[in-house]
């Protein structure tokens, strides 16, 4: 009895086991799927055309000498990069040094005289004043009384030629003062030079070039665009731009009314809503431009990520009360990462844009939450 009940239990397991194993495979297998969604939503944009621009100088500064010196030292050279105030050139100062000091020592003589002659002009007013009350008198003669009239007009003259002289030296000074701060030329602006046109022992003249700079932070994004295109753009728009995996932003300055005949384009101008990195600002370095035409209208957008590419068809998964629901679709235009969706979803739905690689039809799937 003993033996028939030890076999009976252990037939009964190894019955059982393959039973069991079978139910936790199918209980597994209804496991749900986590993954990420997106809604579907409409925004109001214009269809993109995508283009290669250049990132171009809007316009070099010039550098250009105010003195005619000779050039002492040139302290930068062509490619460096130069900040606002840096000493670019170093042009020689010992003649306007010399002109200084004479004319301050011409204008130390003539204000010393000046005040010697209103120190005269003040006794000649009061012999005046003596002369006339002696007229009165019938003591001196008209004659006397006219001389000294003469000598005080004369003495006034010499005042107001000396106010003259002051002056005239004062500018003198000022603009000599002036050429001295000229014999030290400083970059006015942050960039990168790219033309020198100085050597050092050279005689330069008032408003030679000297050099040119480029400004680091005004560059634009020059692009040719198809002219039917092109005539659909509209100046501010927004355009994206990309450089090695890195995204900027731009807007449309400026569009070129010439086209080109033999290309059948036209130039656009774009200007950039940030300082680009140093590793792509250079002059000529090429972007992936996305450029808006035509009007704006709303657009049902999803995440390219949600699309699932067949042999003939396109599709994506919604989330539908937990259960992946297959939806056939009919495209539109490209928008970034976003797609025009024409036909097949509504807005509000929720498409799976993670996890949707290996979805089959009302399996369950669960919305993976974030992380706060």
């Amino acid at each position: 009895m003993k033996i028939f009940i030890a076999i009976f239990v252990n037939l009964s397991i190894f019955i059982s086991l393959p039973l069991f194993a079978q139910v936790s495979f199918k209980n597994k297998g209804k496991r749900a799927s986590l993954v990420n969604v997106a809604k579907v939503q409409y925004f109001d944009i214009a269809e993109k055309t995508e283009s290669i621009g250049r990132l171009v100088a809007v316009n070099p500064t010039i550098i250009s000498s105010k003195i005619s010196q000779e050039i002492l030292k040139i302290h930068f050279n062509i490619g460096d990069n130069v900040k606002k105030n840096d000493v670019l050139f170093t042009l020689e100062s010992k003649d306007i040094l010399r002109n200084i000091e004479q004319i301050s020592a011409e204008m130390k003589y003539e204000r010393q005289t000046l005040d010697i002659l209103k120190k005269k002009l003040s006794l000649r007013f009061s012999k005046v004043q003596n002369a006339k009350n002696l007229k009165k008198q019938n003591i001196i003669t008209q004659d006397n009384l006219d001389g000294l009239n003469i000598l005080l007009l004369e003495n006034q003259q010499q005042i107001a030629q000396r106010k003259y002289n002051i002056k005239r030296l004062d500018i003198l000074l000022r603009e000599n003062t002036e050429n001295l701060s000229f014999s030290t030329i400083l970059s006015p602006i942050n960039g990168n030079i790219i033309n020198i046109n100085a050597q050092v022992g050279a005689l330069t003249s008032k408003g030679k070039i000297l050099a040119s700079i480029l400004n680091n932070n005004f560059k634009e994004i020059e692009t040719d665009l198809r002219s039917d295109l092109a005539s659909e753009v509209k100046i501010g728009s927004k355009v994206e731009i990309i450089s090695k995996k890195a995204k900027f932003t731009g807007k449309i300055r400026g569009i070129v009314n010439i086209e080109n005949i033999r290309t059948g384009t036209r130039k656009l101008r774009i200007s950039l809503n940030e300082i680009l990195p140093t590793n792509i600002n250079a002059s000529g370095t090429r972007f992936s431009l996305y450029i808006p035409f035509g009007d704006i209208k709303p657009r049902l957008l999803i995440p390219k990520d949600a699309l699932i590419p067949t042999a003939n068809k396109q599709i994506v998964y919604i989330f539908d009360k937990g259960l992946a629901k297959r939806k056939y679709i009919e495209s539109g235009v490209s928008v970034g990462d976003k797609i025009e969706i024409l036909k097949g979803l509504e807005e509000g739905q929720l498409v799976v844009v993670k996890g949707n690689e290996s979805l089959r039809p009302n399996q369950e799937i669960k919305i993976k939450r974030k992380k706060k």
